[in-house]
Order: structure tokens, then sequence, then C-alpha cells
């Protein structure tokens, strides 16, 4: 630690710690579940359409060629339909186009 930091939460109990963990593991699997996914929806436009974030409902993909681009413009919402599926909740809901 260095001079004039907070020190960093000290956890009190195991369940504090399990709450911890479970919010992490809940955003790693839906992080997982999304790039397979996307990778199985997309198929050979994956190397095109790269997945950069999500952030609040929003999916941020890099697109490499402009062709592509128009492309995931057109599929935009079947695709957020189809990605939501593979969710207990709606997860997506926008496509942000980079």
């Amino acid at each position: 630690m260095k001079f004039g930091q907070n020190p960093k939460k000290q956890w009190r109990s195991s369940a504090e710690l399990d709450r911890n963990y479970n919010v992490l593991n809940r955003r790693l699997n839906r992080l997982m579940i999304l790039d397979h996914v996307w990778t199985q929806l997309v198929g050979n436009k994956a190397k095109f359409w790269v997945l950069k974030a999500v952030q609040g409902g929003t999916l941020y993909v890099q697109v490499k060629i402009s062709v592509a681009k128009n492309e995931l413009i057109a599929r935009r919402r079947q695709l957020i339909t189809e990605l939501n599926k593979h969710f207990d909740e709606p997860w997506i809901e926008k496509i942000e186009i980079q």
C-alpha cells in the first residue's frame, strides 16, 4: 500500500466473501456465454466483428471493414434477440458499432 492510499477492504466473514465471489462469477459466466454464442451466431464474420466490451446493456463491437459494418447494422436487432435468448433475463439492449 502506498502512502496516502486507503487500505483495501477486509472481509469480516465468509458470507461476505462468498457474496462478492458470486457477483464476479456471474459476470464472468455471462461474458463466456456471450463470447461463445457470438461466435456461433456470426460464424465467419467474427473475424470482422470483434467484441470489445459490454457496459450497461450496450454491447460494443469493433468492425474492421465498412462492408461488414453495413451488414452488422442490418442484423443488429436480430442479433440482440438471439443473444438474449441465452441469458436468464435480457442483458443486451443495444449494439454500438465502433
